[in-house]
Protein backbone atom coordinates (compact mmCIF):
# COMPACT_ATOMS: atom_id res chain seq x y z
CA UNK A 1 0.00 0.00 0.00
CA UNK A 2 1.57 3.45 -0.44
CA UNK A 3 0.97 5.50 2.73
CA UNK A 4 1.71 9.76 1.84
CA UNK A 5 2.57 11.38 5.30
CA UNK A 6 2.57 15.10 5.25
CA UNK A 7 5.80 15.63 7.50
CA UNK A 8 7.66 19.05 8.70
CA UNK A 9 9.22 19.10 5.09
CA UNK A 10 6.78 18.44 3.11
CA UNK A 11 5.12 15.00 1.50
CA UNK A 12 6.89 11.71 1.87
CA UNK A 13 5.58 8.26 -0.19
CA UNK A 14 6.43 5.04 1.62
CA UNK A 15 4.96 1.79 0.15
CA UNK A 16 3.80 -0.55 3.33
CA UNK A 17 2.99 -4.23 3.17
CA UNK A 18 -0.54 -5.25 4.49
CA UNK A 19 1.28 -7.64 6.87
CA UNK A 20 -2.58 -8.50 8.38
CA UNK A 21 -6.37 -7.68 7.87
CA UNK A 22 -6.60 -5.79 11.46
CA UNK A 23 -3.57 -3.41 10.79
CA UNK A 24 -4.29 -0.30 12.22
CA UNK A 25 -2.82 3.15 11.66
CA UNK A 26 -0.73 3.27 14.17
CA UNK A 27 1.13 -0.71 12.80
CA UNK A 28 1.80 1.32 9.67
CA UNK A 29 3.30 4.21 11.14
CA UNK A 30 5.44 1.61 13.36
CA UNK A 31 6.68 -0.43 10.29
CA UNK A 32 7.44 3.06 8.82
CA UNK A 33 9.85 4.12 11.93
CA UNK A 34 11.05 0.04 12.39
CA UNK A 35 11.53 -0.51 9.27
CA UNK A 36 11.87 2.36 6.39
CA UNK A 37 12.74 5.97 8.10
CA UNK A 38 13.70 6.27 11.85
CA UNK A 39 13.24 10.05 11.70
CA UNK A 40 9.07 9.97 11.39
CA UNK A 41 8.01 11.92 14.28
CA UNK A 42 4.82 10.51 15.26
CA UNK A 43 2.72 9.55 18.81
CA UNK A 44 3.97 5.92 20.24
CA UNK A 45 2.68 5.01 23.80
CA UNK A 46 2.70 1.63 24.80
CA UNK A 47 0.59 3.23 28.29
CA UNK A 48 -2.61 3.67 26.46
CA UNK A 49 -2.78 2.06 23.22
CA UNK A 50 -7.01 1.85 24.05
CA UNK A 51 -7.88 4.60 22.34
CA UNK A 52 -8.34 6.60 25.56
CA UNK A 53 -6.00 9.14 26.24
CA UNK A 54 -6.61 10.19 22.39
CA UNK A 55 -2.66 11.72 22.12
CA UNK A 56 -2.11 9.28 19.12
CA UNK A 57 -5.00 11.65 16.81
CA UNK A 58 -3.94 12.14 13.24
CA UNK A 59 -5.90 12.34 9.86
CA UNK A 60 -6.68 9.78 7.86
CA UNK A 61 -7.75 11.13 4.51
CA UNK A 62 -8.24 14.53 5.93
CA UNK A 63 -10.86 12.38 8.99
CA UNK A 64 -9.61 12.32 12.63
CA UNK A 65 -8.90 9.32 13.73
CA UNK A 66 -6.80 7.64 16.70
CA UNK A 67 -4.16 5.63 14.96
CA UNK A 68 -3.72 2.85 17.79
CA UNK A 69 -8.01 2.12 17.13
CA UNK A 70 -7.83 3.08 13.03
CA UNK A 71 -8.11 -0.67 11.13
CA UNK A 72 -7.35 -0.06 7.85
CA UNK A 73 -8.76 -1.60 4.73
CA UNK A 74 -7.18 -4.61 3.89
CA UNK A 75 -8.04 -3.88 0.06
CA UNK A 76 -6.80 0.02 0.46
CA UNK A 77 -4.55 1.15 -2.35
CA UNK A 78 -3.36 3.90 -0.58
CA UNK A 79 -4.10 6.30 2.39
CA UNK A 80 -2.65 10.15 3.34
CA UNK A 81 -2.04 11.13 6.79
CA UNK A 82 -1.46 14.18 7.96
CA UNK A 83 -0.90 15.77 11.64
CA UNK A 84 -4.28 16.62 13.62
CA UNK A 85 -5.09 19.96 14.27
CA UNK A 86 -2.98 21.86 16.54
CA UNK A 87 0.50 23.50 16.80
CA UNK A 88 2.98 20.78 15.14
CA UNK A 89 5.81 20.03 16.68
CA UNK A 90 7.27 17.95 13.97
CA UNK A 91 5.43 15.35 11.60
CA UNK A 92 2.86 14.03 13.16
CA UNK A 93 3.13 15.37 16.99
CA UNK A 94 1.42 18.14 17.68
CA UNK A 95 0.40 19.80 20.87
CA UNK A 96 -3.03 20.59 21.34
CA UNK A 97 -4.98 23.88 21.66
Amino acid sequence: MKVEIVRSNGVQTYEVPMLSDTMTVMDILDYIYNNLDHTLAYYRHSSCNQAICGRCLVKMDGTPVLACAKRVEPTAKSVRLSPAPGTVVRDLVVVKQ
